[in-house]
């Protein structure tokens, strides 16, 4: 279903610089060539970003041509997305700390003043859940919790022993 309302004006601008100056593929310098601009809803209200593309001009590099972005953008937003890191991760701390269902979070978000659909909420707790995959599958991250504590302890959950076969 298309968006019935108009989206909310940003009440907030800011400018985010490129602090790489030279080309990761060859090293050369790239240069500003033009402002991107993107509105991201987070949980102060909706922030007008105005990001630095930087772009490599040499004809051998394998990036001719790419926009290199802000780093400091990946900070508010995920890559073409509509809301803030802070939305997806209050949208998972409601529905997995205080197991709430979708309506009851977009109840809650609407209470806040944050601008967004019960069918949006949906979409950003998927985001919640593919980023807490990506988390749990970092082996560096697990290889370090688990020398820290020494071992691990492997549960199963949820499964049904077949009758006359109780042991797993």
């Amino acid at each position: 279903m298309a968006r019935t309302t108009a989206h909310p004006p940003a009440g907030r601008h800011v400018g985010l610089e490129n602090q790489c100056r030279h080309c990761a593929a060859c090293r050369g310098p790239v240069t500003a060539d033009y402002r991107a601009r993107r509105n991201v809803v987070t949980l102060d209200g909706v922030v007008a970003l105005r990001v630095q593309v930087r772009v490599c001009h040499r004809k051998d590099c394998p990036l001719y041509r790419k926009a290199i972005r802000s780093e400091e953008e990946g900070r508010w937003a995920l890559p073409d997305h509509e809301f803030g890191l802070d939305v997806i991760a209050l949208i998972g701390a409601l529905r997995y700390q205080e197991h709430r269902s979708v309506p009851e979070i977009h109840r809650a978000l609407r209470a806040r003043g944050v601008p967004i659909s019960e069918r949006s909420v949906t979409n950003q707790l998927d985001r919640y859940d593919e980023l807490l995959a990506l988390r749990m599958t970092d082996s560096q991250r697990l290889m370090r919790v688990t020398r820290k504590q020494g071992r691990v302890v492997l549960a199963m959950d949820g499964l049904q022993p077949e009758v006359g076969n109780e042991v797993l």
